[in-house]
Parts: C-alpha cells; structure tokens; sequence
C-alpha cells in the first residue's frame, strides 16, 4: 500500500502534465476513429493506440515505473510521443490543433522536467 508520504508532492505543474498525458491518450483515440477507412480498422485503431502508448508509459516514463528510463531518454521520449501524437492529431483534423497540442504540451513536458532536474 503507498502511504501519503510516498506519493509525493503534486503542484500545478506536474497537475499539468498529467492532464497532457490524458489529452494524448484522448487525442490518440479521435485520431484511431478520424483516419482509418473502416469500420474495423477505426475500431482496432481507436483502442490499440491509447492502449499501446499506456502500458509504455506505465512501464517506462511513468514516475514510480516498473523499468524507468533514464532522465534524458525518458525527456526525449516523452517529446517525441507528443511530437508524434501532434502530427497525427494535424492529419486528423485541423492542423492548428495539432500545432496547439505540440506547443501546450512540449512546454508542459519540458518545463516539468527542468523542474524536477533542479530539485525544486
């Protein structure tokens, strides 16, 4: 069982970047409905996206992962993730979207990152 003491202290900042992890997975389940041809493909698509980019961040970026990369690979994954997830979210629908989400959430990443880096 975690106790309190374990989890940690949660600020605006890491609230904002857990936020950015659910929009990715959202964003990544409109994208497997809005690109794929069929019916079938959109259904496969819609789950196997956001489940897939799940169980890899559970497993490797997450803050109490199982198997946690280490800091500066997990930066460059989470950036290419959303980077990723911005450009598919561009094919989806409008690309502004894509250019909004890739701006929010890089900041986010990045700027919780450096915090964590320097201990504060």
């Amino acid at each position: 069982m975690t106790s309190r003491a374990d989890i940690g202290h949660v600020g605006p900042l890491e609230a904002g970047v857990f936020l950015a992890e659910m929009a990715m997975l959202a964003a990544l389940l409109y994208v497997g409905i809005a690109l794929p041809e069929t019916i079938g493909l959109k259904v496969f698509a819609a789950v196997a996206l956001p489940t897939a980019v799940a169980v890899g961040w559970g497993r490797w970026l997450a803050p109490h992962a199982p198997w946690p990369l280490p800091p500066r690979a997990a930066l460059g994954v989470k950036i290419g993730l959303f980077a990723m997830v911005a450009l598919l979210l561009a094919l989806a629908g409008p690309v502004w979207v894509g250019v909004v989400f890739l701006v929010v959430t890089e900041a986010l990443v990045v700027a919780a990152e450096q915090h964590r880096w320097s201990g504060r």
